[in-house]
Formats: structure tokens, sequence, C-alpha cells
């Protein structure tokens, strides 16, 4: 016989049961495999979404076998929750608030570090304390900084997953800071005063960066005139600079043995009948400000003949 030939099979019923070509099927099994493979793909798709879901948001879900077991997962997600809630955002008016006041810190701790380098062996009591609270409140801003949200540098948008946070942070600034936050002057006395020690405050001076930031966005801000910030920031740049070379040139001077100071440019400084030759023994602010001369002369003229004297 030609084509296809379908017999009724005896029985009836629920089982009808045809051939084709000498091929044998029942519809009713059939449907009911069709029916299980549709709930196998239901499943599979709901456990996918699932999956998607976790990896997506960053929540830490247990995934359930079956949809009905849902008690773990609530648990987990409740805790993931809270812990999303505490994701901060770079425009929240308490972030940028504590922006603002480490940035104060950041400029204290920017002059400072250069400071306490060239003119202490060892902080007094007072600024000790002072220099505690800076490092304290660094120390809160790197736990911050593991909560706060940024902008995606190609999508350009909010990326509130705390583990691509956390390893953004890590990849970036979070070594430095840690070690700009440890007691350098505690580590520098325990060595016992070893002066290799001392030029590890520098590490600290990474923290001028929120300073450029700032400046940076005030550039970007038109509502704020772009001449005067610029102007700002010249006046600003000129200024540590001179800071810093003065506390670098007392540090030279204090490098020579004390049997040879007064051939040092503030050790043979005199000033009428006032004599430099003792200048370990002079008042901190007076000795601060004849340093800070002295690089202004340096820097902004050919120099002074005491600067030639010390270099030679």
């Amino acid at each position: 016989m030609h084509g296809a030939e379908r017999r009724k099979s005896s029985g009836g019923g629920a089982h009808d049961q045809y051939e084709d070509e000498g091929s044998t099927f029942e519809d009713d099994d059939d449907y009911e495999g069709e029916h299980i493979n549709d709930d196998s793909k239901k499943q599979w798709l709901w456990k996918l979404g699932r999956f998607v879901a976790c990896t997506t948001a960053g929540d830490s879900t247990t995934l359930t076998t079956t949809p009905g077991s849902t008690s773990t997962g609530s648990r987990s997600s409740s805790a993931s929750s809270f812990l999303d809630r505490l994701v901060i955002h770079p425009d929240n008016w308490l972030y940028v608030g504590w922006t603002h006041f480490i940035l104060l810190w950041a400029v204290y701790s920017s002059f400072f570090t250069p400071l306490e380098f060239g003119f202490f062996r060892g902080l007094p009591e007072n600024l000790f304390l002072l220099d505690i609270a800076g490092q304290l409140a660094f120390l809160v801003d790197i736990v911050v900084r593991f909560f706060v949200a940024y902008r995606d540098f190609h999508s350009h948008r909010i990326v509130y997953n705390r583990n691509l946070i956390a390893l953004r942070y890590l990849k970036s600034r979070f070594l430095v800071d840690l070690l700009g936050c440890l007691p350098w002057d505690a580590i520098y006395k325990a060595s016992g005063r070893e002066e290799g020690v001392r030029y590890l405050l520098w590490i600290r001076l990474s923290r001028a960066r929120r300073v450029t930031e700032f400046f940076e966005k005030l550039e970007k801000d038109i509502r704020i005139n772009y001449l005067f910030t610029r102007i700002a920031k010249l006046f600003v740049v000129e200024l540590y600079s001179t800071h810093t070379a003065a506390c670098i040139f007392y540090y030279l001077a204090t490098t020579i043995p004390p049997s040879r100071e007064g051939y040092t440019w503030i050790g043979s400084l005199k000033m009428g009948d006032y004599s430099y030759s003792h200048f370990r023994e002079i008042d901190l602010w007076k000795r601060y400000v004849t340093s800070l001369y002295f690089a202004v002369v340096t820097m902004a003229t050919v120099g002074n003949y005491l600067t030639h004297l010390f270099i030679s």
C-alpha cells in the first residue's frame, strides 16, 4: 500500500493506537510525555531565572530545589536585603557631608606631614593626640568606601553590587589608604628611632589627591567662574610647594652631625646680634618662618649665598 496507512486498533477507549508505515505511537502517552517535559522546562527556567536574578543583584539568596520550598531563601534574602540597604548612593547628602569632613582632614594631613617629617622626631603630646584623631577619621572612611556605590565608566550607570564595590576599592586605593593610617610616629619610636622609618610618612601625601579631586569638580561646575578656580588652585599649589620645600630644607640641615651644624644654611645664619648656630633650641615658629623665607628666596630667585655654601 502506498502512502500512510492508518488503522484503528482493537480495544478503543482512551488508548487510540495508530500505525504510520510500521511506526506505532499512543496519543495519550505522548501527551503525558510532553506535559512532563513542559513541567521540567518550566522548573528549569524558574531555576535559571532565580540564578540570573541573584547574580545580577549580587544577592546571596540560596537557590531552592522547588518553587515551594522558600524558607531558606527567604531568610537569606532578608539578610541580603538588609545589607543592600547599607549601600550608599554617591550623591547622598550625608555622604557628601562626610566627604567634605574628610577633605578638611586631608588638607590638614597634606600640610602637616611635611612639617612632621622635617621638624619633629617624635611628636609632642598635644600634636600626637590630634594625629591619632585624624588617623581614626581616615580609618572610618576606609570602611565607608566599601559601601559607596560608583558610576560605571562604560555604561555610566550606578553600580550597587557590594562585591563589585569592594573589589574596585581593593584594586585601587585601599592599600595606600591603609598604610597611611598606620601610626608611623609610634612605629618610629618602637624601631629605636630608625631614620628610614620616617620616610614612610610620605605615604600619607596620597590624601592630597582628595584636594585635587575637589578642584577638578570645581573646574567642571558651571556655577563657579573657571578663571577664579584656576587661580585659587595655582595659589594652593604654590603655597604647598613652598611649604614642603621649607620643611625639606630644614630636614637637610638636621642631617648634619651636631658638631657641624654651624656650617648649614640655618646654622650659619645671623640677623644682627641674633645667631642661629644652635637652631634646634630656637622656637619652632621662628625656625619654620626662617625656612619658609629661605625656600622662597631659593625657588623664586637665583638663590641665596647661603644656598651655594650649603650645597658646596
